[in-house]
């Protein structure tokens, strides 16, 4: 390579590796998220996943996955995203019928005596492992089944993070729940709050390590945007595990 070609090749690898904005851009957009889903949480009657209020919720975890995809510094191609914001919105309608989760318990053949809100997110649990499951199976024989197969590692890494992200979102379905309907004494209830807030401080300052060793695609958009919502988005599989266990303590 010559001289003035490796002088245009650093440019270039300076131009996409270098994040749009400073590491805290990306930390206003995950404050921003946070503040908006804990005010929808809020509101009277959201926790009833059958009322009108809980689907505000659902409504705003949607936009954020759309988002998401649209200002995604992963290097995922057209057919991953598409993959992900699928498997999102199949993880997002277990999170708001209780038909996956009475499905789950008829197979197992055992009687249960949890609240409707319970069930769904049993349910839910179930089918995010399931989506899970699928994503890195499927992406692996995806991979097999191309002739060329250049970076494999990292387009299945960045494949796998995304799915990973879109089903974890629907976590923040249970939000409302948690905060309504969960039947944890007060003690337990804050003690679990507490660990869902630390996960998300975690994935905040592990999502500043992302934005500082990012090489996003081509032509990638306000990609500060989708580092903070990746962090607020993987953070939602935490509260969906965290309100299961809100009703078994």
């Amino acid at each position: 390579m010559t001289q003035a070609g490796a002088v245009r090749q650093s440019q270039e690898d300076k131009r996409v590796g270098e994040p749009q904005k400073p590491w805290w851009w990306t930390l206003l957009v995950q404050l921003v998220a946070y503040a908006g889903l804990v005010a929808l949480a809020c509101i009277p009657g959201s926790g009833n996943t059958t009322s009108a209020t809980f689907s505000f919720t659902a409504f705003a975890v949607a936009v954020m996955l759309v988002l998401f995809e649209f200002f995604s510094p992963l290097r995922d191609l057209a057919a991953g995203r598409v993959i992900a914001v699928v498997l999102g919105l199949c993880a997002m309608v277990a999170a708001s019928t209780p038909f996956v989760g009475t499905l789950v318990f008829e197979v197992a053949g055992r009687d249960h005596d949890l609240s409707g809100a319970a069930v769904v997110c049993a349910g839910w649990l179930a089918a995010a492992a399931t989506l899970l499951t699928v994503l890195v199976v499927g992406g692996f024989l995806r991979q097999m089944l191309r002739r060329d197969r250049p970076d494999m590692i990292v387009q299945m890494g960045h494949m796998d993070l995304d799915g990973v992200a879109a089903v974890c979102a629907s976590g923040w379905c249970f939000l409302p729940v948690m905060f309504h309907e969960a039947s944890a004494p007060d003690a337990a209830r804050m003690a679990v709050l507490a660990a869902v807030a630390v996960v998300a401080v975690l994935l905040a300052w592990v999502g500043r390590q992302w934005v500082s060793d990012a090489r996003p695609l081509d032509g990638a958009r306000c990609t500060w945007i989708g580092f903070g919502l990746l962090s607020v988005m993987l953070t939602g599989g935490a509260v969906g595990v965290a309100a299961l266990v809100m009703w078994l303590v």
